[in-house]
């Protein structure tokens, strides 16, 4: 296996659009300024990011190794110009138990309260915390992935949002566990736009 470094030399990019990319890397994931990939036969993820967002990489290694903590957050392994190297988390994100059924717990989500105040200790005031970037992995693990945005100054109430409509609705007996991804999609857009009451929250 090439070194990882090598490795990101050789993916290439049209804006967002990922061109090209080697075998040995696996994509497995796109945001809105990087693209995610598995080192084939390791443990390991690299997470690229697109050229106009290169000052990003730099920002969020900054927060990770500020955390230091892969109870909580994926462990970090090295670092380059537009990238770096994180603990690969073999499991499934909350958005896709709404989507499968399986049951998102209450100690689930006092882990990821458990989380969020560690950043907080640490200076931190986490945002963008939502479905997709919050993993239950194979061993029943939580932990936060995407914490690019820990460092801004405004106030995110996304999870607290998120953790009110749990509570109001979604622990109720008969209230479903499993929804259509078009449904799911179409609340978000919803919110995203300040299109839902306030009243549910």
């Amino acid at each position: 296996m090439k070194p990882i470094g090598d490795l990101v030399e050789k993916v290439t990019f049209h804006k967002t659009r990922i061109r090209s990319h080697p075998d040995e890397l696996i994509l497995i994931g796109k945001g809105r300024s990087a693209a995610v990939f598995k080192v084939a036969n390791t443990n390991k993820a690299v997470k690229i990011f697109y050229p106009s967002c290169e000052d990003l990489a730099k920002q969020e290694i900054s927060i990770y190794r500020q955390l230091n903590n892969d109870q909580y957050f994926p462990a970090i392994y090295g670092e380059g110009g537009n990238y770096f190297v994180l603990e690969y988390l073999s499991g499934i994100t909350f958005y896709e138990c709404l989507c499968q059924g399986i049951e998102i717990t209450p100690e689930m989500v006092k882990r990821v309260d458990q989380a969020m105040n560690f950043a907080k200790s640490k200076g931190l005031n986490p945002s963008d915390t939502h479905l997709k970037n919050i993993i239950l992995t194979c061993h029943g693990q939580v932990k936060l992935i995407d914490v690019a945005r820990f460092k801004q100054t405004k106030e995110c109430r996304q999870w607290e949002d998120l953790k009110a409509t749990y509570q109001r609705f979604y622990r109720l007996k008969y209230f479903p566990k499993k929804f259509p991804k078009l449904i799911i999609e179409m609340i978000v857009r919803l919110y995203r736009y300040k299109l839902l009451p306030q009243s549910i929250f």
